[in-house]
């Protein structure tokens, strides 16, 4: 077998083999319909935008919202009583402005903000969560704010977040038209589509399935490789959608799953992103590099499953 030959029959086992990842033990995640939103809420502008996307998706599915503020404690002697009366009336006017129609359950409490937003979909057993991230500055797509990437490390249910939710549109003007799954053959991939599915099939939405293979500069990578792993990956993914029941288009996508997927996002004027994550209820999981990455560079809100 020559060096050649044997690097393309490598990389082709490392493709498959990507479908073997450990199955993660926990509470199987909520699908559609969506009938508990959980909303971090800080009342600043991107709060603001990203309360009409929760009301998108709270009337499609009449579902409860929470909006949550949370006081981070100055000092020991806790949170200064003015302080309070100011999030409660900040509280009653975001909810006045945004949430008409809605059932709405508001949360004012006291501590670290990651640490309660986990602590309140826990216990309150949120089907989602939906927030913006914080990275500011010339270089905010590339950046997640300390609370959004805790909350997407530790969370089990579903988070939408998107550097961007501060553009989202009056909800008379909001309708997901397309809709794109990223599939990584993750212990998530599965549940992912899963869920994609369901909410194209929900906003009647276009739905595109795409996976990204690494773009190798070595003798092997030459067409022929490169076609051999892309239909080992296309076939993959046509596995999955068979395992589950769907059938979608599928996009083979070179190099970088981040900007990979940023760049069909973007040609496909995408209105949504779906995508699995690991969970912190294993060992091993935490929210990987190229989860992190597409999150941060995505041109659309992203669903992490």
């Amino acid at each position: 077998m020559s060096p050649s030959l044997h690097h393309i029959c490598t990389v082709l086992k490392l493709v498959i083999r990507q479908a073997n990842c450990p199955v993660l033990v926990r509470r199987e995640v909520t699908m559609i319909p969506v009938k508990k939103i959980l909303f971090p809420a800080d009342f600043s502008n991107r709060c603001g935008g990203a309360a009409h996307a929760v009301r998108t998706v709270a009337r499609r599915f009449e579902a409860e919202v929470m909006p949550l503020h949370v006081l981070e404690l100055a000092s020991p002697k806790g949170v200064p009583e003015y302080l309070l009366n100011q999030a409660h009336q900040a509280m009653e006017a975001l909810i006045a402005d945004k949430f008409t129609g809605c059932k709405v359950i508001p949360c004012v409490t006291t501590g670290d903000p990651a640490v309660k937003i986990i602590e309140h979909a826990l216990a309150g057993r949120f089907d989602l969560i939906m927030m913006p991230t914080h990275g500011y500055g010339p270089f905010r797509q590339f950046l997640l704010g300390a609370v959004t990437a805790k909350v997407l490390h530790d969370a089990v249910c579903p988070v939408w977040t998107s550097v961007h939710l501060e553009d989202w549109p009056l909800i008379e003007n909001v309708m997901l038209r397309n809709i794109l799954c990223g599939l990584d053959f993750g212990p998530r991939s599965s549940a992912a589509l899963k869920y994609a599915s369901q909410m194209a099939a929900e906003f009647k939405a276009n739905l595109t399935v795409a996976h990204a293979i690494p773009r190798l500069e070595t003798p092997a990578s030459s067409p022929q490789w490169r076609d051999r792993v892309a239909k080992a990956a296309e076939e993959r993914v046509r596995g999955i959608e068979e395992e589950i029941g769907v059938s979608a288009r599928v996009e083979i996508l070179d190099g970088s799953p981040a900007y990979g997927m940023s760049e069909v996002a973007e040609r496909l004027n995408a209105d949504l992103m779906i995508i699995g994550r690991t969970h912190v209820a294993a060992d091993f999981a935490k929210l990987g590099s190229n989860a992190y990455a597409i999150i941060a560079h995505s041109p659309c809100p992203v669903l992490s499953v």
